[in-house]
């Protein structure tokens, strides 16, 4: 009984941290001049937020970056949006799983957060940028989800003129999800 509650208790606080979030992103919580941001750092930094989850799970979790990478934006909406997508991934990725950072520049600046988790099917990933929707895959691993994670890193993105792609994991298993920001 008081694991019930203490999973009752854990799911709410996380569906009322992320309708936060989404209230942050859609009311322009980061008003305000945009900063020079080091993504490279951001993404050092939630890596190393969330290592303590990932190693309860026995997920690899590693970072890959090429040097110092920088993009304008808002620091919180950035971090935010970037433990979205790590806390996603460790939520979806099984035990034993790996899941990578990175954080590199080609023709514009490049987030990519990918896992060795269920994926998304191609059929169902414009629809999971809607809010409260899962896909069925999710589901299946996660019946708790609030579907709102992808909903807030969308939103997030685009307030940085970024746009968000869903692309297949390596050798096509898990997820990879990449933002490519303005330069």
């Amino acid at each position: 009984m008081v694991g019930g509650i203490a999973g009752t208790t854990d799911a709410t606080v996380h569906l009322a941290n992320r309708l936060l979030s989404l209230a942050r992103a859609e009311h322009g919580a980061a008003e305000g001049e945009l900063q020079h941001v080091s993504l490279t750092g951001l993404a050092r930094q939630v890596g190393l937020e969330l290592a303590v989850e990932a190693v309860k799970k026995d997920i690899d979790l590693s970072f890959e970056g090429q040097r110092e990478v920088r993009v304008r934006g808002h620091e919180l909406l950035l971090h935010e949006m970037l433990a979205n997508l790590v806390d996603n991934a460790i939520r979806y990725t099984p035990a034993g799983g790996r899941l990578v950072i990175r954080v590199f520049k080609v023709d514009v600046p490049m987030l990519e957060v990918e896992d060795s988790g269920p994926g998304i099917p191609e059929s169902e990933r414009e629809r999971v940028f809607a809010p409260f929707y899962r896909a069925a895959t999710a589901q299946a691993v996660n019946a708790a989800g609030s579907g709102l994670g992808l909903t807030i890193v969308r939103d997030i993105a685009a307030m940085h003129g970024a746009s968000v792609e869903l692309l297949d994991g390596a050798q096509g298993a898990g997820l990879k999800v990449r933002i490519l920001f303005p330069l």
